[in-house]
Formats: structure tokens, sequence, C-alpha cells
């Protein structure tokens, strides 16, 4: 998938996860290029940094689909 980041840059990614939550959508990827992981708001086909609180949740989520 591609998606523009908050500088207008496009970035080829590998969606991991797409999690929908009070109408919002995060989306957990990985970089091609750095092969690191990282999460993202999605809004206008653009990726949002998230907050400390959006992190938690998320990685509550991610804690749960791993068995934790």
């Amino acid at each position: 998938m591609i998606l523009r980041n908050k500088k207008g840059q496009e970035r080829n990614f590998k969606i991991l996860y797409k999690i929908e939550h009070n109408e919002e959508i995060y989306i957990v990827y990985e970089d091609y290029i750095s092969s690191r992981f990282y999460v993202g708001l999605k809004k206008d086909n653009k990726l949002i940094n998230i907050n400390e609180e959006e992190t938690n949740f998320i990685n509550s989520i991610l804690k749960g689909v791993n068995g934790e």
C-alpha cells in the first residue's frame, strides 16, 4: 500500500494490521526501507502520528493478538 506522510512524501508500506476504533483507522505497518514497524492514524490517505494514549491502546490490542 502506498500512503503519504505529513510531509507529503509517498512511501510503500507492508500493512500488517488495520484497526478500526471509534471511527478512526489505525494502521500497523512495516517500512520496506528500514524493516521497522510503525503505527499511524490514517486520515485522508495520510498517516498521522499517534499520541501516547493511542499508542498504549494499540499495544494492548497487539498483546492480545500475540496471546500475552
